[in-house]
């Protein structure tokens, strides 16, 4: 139990590195998914064909058992590619969201630039020191 839960973390972890590194497009995303859903459905199909395999062995339930947890197995493996294409979608509309404000706070310019007509310190005419500044 303790390997097999060291091991999706280790997984997980390598997930989320590759993540990070590859530039995906919509059509890795969408071949990651149909893998997920065609595990999943191999998975059903697994269980079906073992019920009727078992049926002729001497210890049924066992036998059962044994399909229900290779078919646990796949739908692992189905959830992490669909957790990957997640993350790796998250990662690409994260990257587009964030090229698309550059691109606006280009177009705009920045905002610590001062107005076209404000005074700059420079212009400003020099103080009276008579004059109390709260009159200036």
């Amino acid at each position: 139990m303790s390997r097999s839960l060291a091991f999706i973390g280790l997984f997980i972890l390598g997930l989320s590195a590759v993540a990070a590194t590859v530039a995906t497009t919509d059509d890795e995303v969408k071949r990651m998914r149909e893998e997920a859903r065609q595990l999943r459905r191999e998975a059903d199909e697994v269980v079906n064909r073992a019920r009727i395999e078992c049926q002729k062995r001497f210890l049924v339930n066992a036998c059962i058992d044994e399909a229900h947890d290779k078919r646990l197995e796949m739908l692992q493996k189905a959830r992490q590619l669909e957790i990957q294409a997640r993350q790796l979608e998250i990662e690409r509309k994260k990257e587009a969201k964030e090229a698309r404000e550059r691109e606006q706070a280009e177009k705009q310019g920045t905002s610590t630039e001062p107005a076209p007509n404000a005074p700059t310190p420079e212009s400003a005419p020099p103080a009276d020191p008579g004059v109390p500044a709260s009159l200036q």
